[in-house]
């Protein structure tokens, strides 16, 4: 199959493009599903296709007050999440806590959402529903743009005093820390956590035919077929052949270099900048 749809598919391909089965690739299965690991954690570092935008919906408890911080593998599932069948026949839901692998943003408590029916942006929408559309005369033109500049105006207060709540997050220790006095929040109340989660392989097959990790995979195969190779050089090959294993380990570094730089340039999110 020319494109492929599911990991076999995709490793299968990538062997044929560093040659087989003509020329016999010298690896190991296991070392093909190490480095197709590898290869997938670095397409989740650093190709913007291979995460995807969650929103984590989260009650504080009391445990999380007197620890001072959040423990992320019990955020649950993220809104929206959908449900997948394992390989065993199980079932599970994506996105999930452990799928994270990074937090952008955290809203706390009654931070940006208002409260409903006395929050100013509904009362000004429902005491002026139909003056957005229609001005006086009765042409719809002119109220909109005054109902604009409210709400620009009301935007701004919000982004003043409700701004994000600034956090430290690493993924090697799953808690989120919030630079604020946690005596000031209480229990029982819902935080939203925007997070980046891994996509889900099993779920969206077009991984699979993404140029870039094709590329990457197969360069990277490559390199481990030539440290394979190396410790037999200058070992003849029946009709007086060798193989240049030197060659093409050092032509794997070369291609993995430039795909790597390629993806830090095109395809990598560039970093949010701070302000304040």
């Amino acid at each position: 199959m020319a494109t492929p749809t599911t990991k076999q598919e995709f490793i299968d391909y990538c062997l044929r493009t560093l040659g087989a089965p003509v020329l016999q690739i010298n690896l190991d299965p296991q070392q093909v599903e190490d480095r197709l690991e590898e290869a997938l954690e670095y397409m989740h570092e650093r190709h913007f296709d291979f995460n995807q935008r969650a929103l984590f919906a989260y009650k504080l408890t009391n445990q999380d007050i007197a620890n001072r911080y959040i423990n992320t593998t019990a955020l649950g599932n993220a809104i929206g999440a959908q449900q997948r069948t394992l390989a065993d026949g199980s079932t599970e839901m994506w996105p999930k806590a452990t799928d994270i692998r990074t937090i952008s943003k955290v809203f706390a408590p009654n931070a940006s959402v208002g409260d409903y029916m006395f929050d100013l942006r509904y009362q000004l929408t429902l005491f002026d529903f139909f003056g957005l559309y229609y001005n006086q005369s009765g042409t719809p033109s002119g109220p909109m743009a005054a109902y604009m500049e409210s709400m620009s105006y009301i935007k701004l207060v919000n982004d003043v005093f409700n701004y994000p709540m600034s956090f430290t997050y690493t993924r090697t220790t799953d808690r989120l820390f919030l630079d604020t006095d946690f005596t000031k929040l209480q229990a029982e109340g819902y935080m939203m956590i925007e997070a980046y989660v891994e996509v889900d392989t099993d779920l969206y097959s077009k991984v699979w035919k993404d140029r870039i990790f094709q590329n990457y995979f197969t360069a990277m195969l490559k390199k481990q077929w030539g440290q394979n190779l190396i410790k037999f050089a200058g070992v003849p090959l029946p009709g007086g052949a060798q193989l240049n294993a030197a060659a093409i380990l050092s032509e794997a570094n070369r291609e993995l270099k430039e795909l790597e730089l390629m993806l830090t340039k095109t395809q990598e999110l560039p970093v949010e900048p701070q302000i304040g």
